[in-house]
């Protein structure tokens, strides 16, 4: 398929297919046993943990790896941003509706502070299209899977019910992003960009796919986050990093061609990673 006709099928993903997946599960969500407030904290500290983590490495990768500030953004990028698609296809197997909704809240309050911090690193890594607090932050609240996140959590916490045939609906129309977004994370895959990676490839493989879930496992140590939250706290984290991100370091003057070869590597070692992590939290 031409990549043209793979941009229109990510469109239609990323507009419909998922945030009707996204609302869907959190409407039907139970959300009487579990501790909201425990798996936003443990999340949320880990992904700021792993954010200062990057940055503060900034002048060591510099110095060490020759790094350029375009390519360290790119660095920065791959090894902070998830794939939340990926995320909700696999909770779906595992966990049914309401693994869909845990993942669904995971991605309502970090795709906020990822969005914002990594536009930020751009504006200070580049000289290109520098954007003001004010442009990044509605940017960010544009996203459609954060206000669909944020409506089926109200929803549900507010009881209102909804006319059944129009729940099935949104699930013969949620369901069909699960595919649909897994499709599109193979054909986003680099080959030749992955022949042409080099060494801090393997330092955003070692950040996104071990030393973050590192981090989400202490956070869910630290606040009492078990059972399934626990599990859904780690797909989440073992996950590759964001294809979507590629189009934002073209466009900010980043380092594409190094997001590509990034991203593609860490989708086919996540493969092997992901399920050697749940394994062995099972």
């Amino acid at each position: 398929m031409p990549e043209p006709d793979w941009r229109g099928i990510e469109l239609l993903g990323y507009w419909l297919l998922f945030p009707v997946l996204v609302f869907d599960s959190l409407v039907r969500m139970d959300l009487s046993g579990i501790d909201l407030g425990a798996i936003t904290q443990a999340y949320l500290a880990a992904v700021l943990i792993q954010l200062a983590l990057i940055w503060f490495l900034r002048g060591a990768m510099r110095q060490h790896l020759g790094l350029s500030d375009p390519t360290f953004s790119a660095v920065f990028q791959t090894s902070t941003r998830w794939n939340g698609f990926v995320a909700l296809a696999i909770a779906s197997k595992m966990a049914g509706t309401q693994g869909l909704a845990l993942v669904a809240l995971i991605i309502a309050i970090t795709v906020p502070v990822l969005n914002v911090v990594n536009v930020a690193v751009l504006t200070v890594c580049t000289s290109q299209h520098k954007p003001t607090l004010w442009t990044t932050s509605v940017n960010t609240f544009k996203v459609p899977l954060i206000w669909a996140a944020l409506l089926g959590l109200a929803v549900n916490l507010a009881g209102i019910p909804l006319y059944e045939p129009l729940l099935v609906s949104l699930d013969v129309v949620g369901r069909a992003g699960l595919g649909i977004g897994l499709l599109a994370v193979g054909a986003g895959i680099r080959l030749q960009a992955m022949r042409a990676a080099k060494l801090p490839v393997v330092v955003t493989v070692i950040a996104k796919l071990v030393i973050f879930p590192l981090w989400v496992y202490a956070g869910c140590w630290v606040f009492g986050v078990t059972g399934l939250p626990l599990q859904m706290a780690m797909l989440s984290a073992s996950v590759a990093t964001a294809t979507n991100g590629y189009v934002l370091a073209r466009k900010m003057g980043g380092d594409p061609e190094f997001y590509a070869a990034a991203a593609s590597i860490q989708v086919m070692v996540s493969m092997i990673s992901m399920p050697a992590i749940l394994l062995l939290l099972d």
